[in-house]
């Protein structure tokens, strides 16, 4: 409608009420294969640029391993808008001119786009064989990193090299023990050189024959699949081991510039050839690196016979919160929060004037917990300043709130290998923008308006801006993760996670699982979603009704939920840890669950008391989702009341009253509140409670008011 108005004077055409699961896009392909193939595990879908696919398998391999699960799908698909591409590439400097991918060679001049999706399906090796499944291969290292060094756009060696050395010490191997490397290899002569140079270096002390070790990428044969392209390269070796056969690429004649390969342990492999009984399994490894430094390294071997090693179960070690930071609408920092929350107030209230460009939207306009402005210093962040007008506000935010929270956590500017940073995000609308400035033509011919070349040309930019390298870049939705990487130096796993609104709390329990597993020592978790975009609103009102008031009531006469922007951040540590290095622990994480289908929420609950150890009659504080519609919660009621049937009194919250409900951030919403229980010993009040609608066990009630949180020392320490 904004552009109609500007060039007709009067917006005639409503908004389009587009399928909210368009919104989802991001979080529905795994949630959608789980509900479709009746999985009842936990699903979700990741971003880690061009190395997600192997991020979700190494993901899968965790919940195999503690036994989380019995069989996982993991993979990668990518299908995006081949105009987007095509234009973000160019403007990267990373598309090939001539359309041919040349991995190593000298012609390489760029990357062609491929679309595809790859998945495999991941079994204990004592459960496939119990089975009789087919065993494709067995996964025996994976290593994850960040670069340290480099830039958003240029790799280092220094973090390829990190994830190969940790793939290769979880499987006990030498790097001179594989006899093929299925490479990143995107025919970009930087990043392809670097490459080689990593492999190089890895192999520096390791006695070798010349051309012993064969390299290809699939890439030259299919092209770039972006984030499926991991998978696509795990599969290539997969079938090359099954048919004992060292699988060519093509396109390459002769090295590039800076890559030295004659009297060196590799050679490229262009012709097919026998993969000859080296003597031990075969064994092959797969590389995926993308944009922000992330990068990962696998390790596969023939199945030849070799029995299953026995897992070493082990507790899960709990993990203390060290930091929290938040910023909910008007509501800029944690205390404010927390203020709030005690006070029973609420940050919801008429949206912003100059929100939505000033257009009122009249059919969806409705309160919430709007961001009206966000300020970012120059300086105060390293990024460039001609960068931060093209920089996504959703990215900002998040840069801001977890700057918060890691000073709290006294984390400083320093090289941290064994640091993570992980964020839960939804799509952000911001990033379709480009759409509406190429369908401008489409648009005026639709509106049946006349427009000069100049008109149309002013159309384009109030739409958006050309893209270019930075609006590139800033579109991918792991970069928000990245760009927190390289703000505070982190060098491990650093990614996003996307799970709809339960997108922050997943992110946690990633986090939690990487920390007790040992991978890393501090994680920053986050959560960022700015869900006042219109498009959002739009949304929202095909998923579930709004309070036209905006006021919440929970779990009774509600009529509807709230709008709500924010972000929150804490810091992680493994609980022994945070007690050695003196941190404040604000709370600790004892169990977590997750679940698919019919009885997701059940499996959760049942999943996260039975690894804490904890009865459910133990906890007296339980945040619920509670998002004030009434057929929302007269289900979550029916669930709760089922779970929680006797115990301890147990006071029932939602946050939602006080912030709306935030997207992606609701799941760390709610824990950020909890916490700020916790540490002030408090009961917080649940506002717009008018009594409750459905039948609930006696035990269960709703304060009114902040009351302080009695605990018999028997009983041991408050559990929420």
């Amino acid at each position: 409608p904004t552009l109609e108005g500007n060039l007709t004077g009067q917006a005639k055409t409503p908004p389009r009420l587009v399928h909210p699961a368009n919104l989802d896009v991001v979080s529905l392909p795994a949630a959608l294969v789980a509900r479709c193939l009746n999985l009842g595990g936990a699903s979700l879908t990741l971003d880690a640029a061009c190395a997600s696919s192997l991020y979700a398998i190494k993901l899968a391999c965790d919940e195999l391993e503690a036994g989380r699960a019995d069989a996982m799908l993991a993979g990668g698909v990518s299908r995006p808008d081949c105009l987007y591409t095509q234009m973000g590439f160019t403007a990267l400097g990373a598309l090939s001119p001539s359309g041919h991918c040349s991995p190593f060679d000298l012609k390489g001049d760029g990357l062609v786009v491929g679309e595809g999706a790859g998945v495999v399906v991941l079994k204990r090796l004592e459960d496939a064989l119990r089975d009789g499944d087919t065993i494709y291969g067995l996964l025996r290292g994976i290593g994850l990193s960040n670069d340290l060094g480099g830039s958003l756009l240029a790799p280092s060696h220094e973090g390829q090299l990190r994830a190969m050395r940790d793939a290769y010490a979880e499987a006990g191997w030498r790097p001179n023990q594989v006899e093929l490397v299925e490479c990143h290899g995107t025919g970009t002569p930087m990043g392809d050189r670097i490459e080689i140079e990593s492999l190089r270096t890895l192999w520096e002390n390791e006695p070798f024959k010349p051309g012993q070790c064969s390299l290809g990428s699939v890439k030259s044969m299919i092209g770039h699949l972006l984030t499926a392209a991991g998978a696509a390269g795990l599969i290539k070796v997969l079938m090359a081991l099954r048919d004992k056969v060292l699988p060519p690429m093509i396109n390459f004649t002769q090295p590039g510039k800076g890559i030295s390969l004659e009297g060196g342990p590799f050679k490229v492999q262009t012709q097919p050839e026998e993969w000859v009984d080296p003597g031990h399994p075969r064994r092959a490894a797969v590389s995926a690196f993308g944009f922000g430094g992330i990068n990962a390294h696998v390790l596969v071997e023939e199945w030849v016979g070799q029995k299953a090693a026995p897992v070493k179960e082990e507790a899960p070690e709990p993990v203390a919160i060290v930091a929290v930071a938040s910023r909910f609408g008007k509501l800029k920092t944690q205390h404010q929060f927390m203020q709030t929350v005690f006070s029973g107030g609420s940050a919801v209230e008429a949206r912003p004037a100059m929100r939505w460009n000033g257009n009122p939207l009249a059919a969806i306009d409705t309160p919430g917990a709007y961001i009206d402005r966000l300020e970012i210093p120059v300086g105060k962040f390293r990024l460039p300043p001609s960068d931060i007008p093209s920089s996504l506000p959703q990215q900002l935010l998040m840069l801001e709130v977890a700057a918060q929270a890691a000073e709290q956590a006294g984390l400083k500017r320093e090289p941290k290998a064994r640091a993570g940073a992980i964020i839960g995000i939804n799509l952000d609308p911001d990033t379709t923008n480009f759409h509406l400035r190429w369908a401008v033509d489409a648009l005026i011919e639709q509106w049946g308006a006349e427009a000069t070349a100049e008109e149309r040309e002013k159309l384009r930019q109030s739409a958006s801006p050309v893209l270019d390298s930075t609006r590139t870049l800033g579109a991918l939705g792991s970069i928000v993760a990245s760009r927190l990487a390289r703000e505070l130096a982190v060098g491990g796993p650093s990614f996003a996670i996307s799970a709809g609104e339960a997108s922050g709390i997943r992110a946690l329990e990633v986090a939690v699982r990487a920390l007790q597993r040992g991978e890393l020592e501090t994680c920053l978790v986050g959560a960022v979603d700015l869900a006042g975009d219109p498009r959002s609103v739009l949304a929202a009102h095909k998923r579930r009704r709004l309070a036209a008031d905006g006021k919440v009531k929970p779990f009774g006469a509600g009529t509807g939920s709230a709008v709500g922007e924010g972000a929150v951040a804490l810091v992680v540590k493994r609980l022994a840890d945070a007690e050695r290095d003196g941190d404040q622990v604000l709370a600790v994480v004892r169990g977590m669950g997750a679940g698919s289908g019919a009885a997701a929420y059940q499996l959760a609950l049942e999943r996260a008391y039975s690894e804490a150890g904890v009865e459910p009659g133990q906890v007296s504080l339980l945040e619920a989702a509670a998002t004030g519609d009434p057929d929302e919660d007269a289900y979550e009621a029916a669930e709760l009341g089922r779970f929680f049937g006797t115990g301890l009194p147990l006071a029932v919250g939602s946050v939602t009253p006080f912030v709306g409900q935030t997207g992606a951030v609701a799941g760390l919403a709610s824990l950020a509140k909890a916490v700020g229980c916790l540490q002030e010993s408090l009961l917080p009040p649940l506002p717009g409670f008018e009594g409750p609608a459905q039948g609930w066990p006696e035990h269960i009630h709703f304060p009114r008011q902040a009351s302080f949180w009695y605990r018999n020392r028997q009983d041991g320490p408050r559990l929420a």
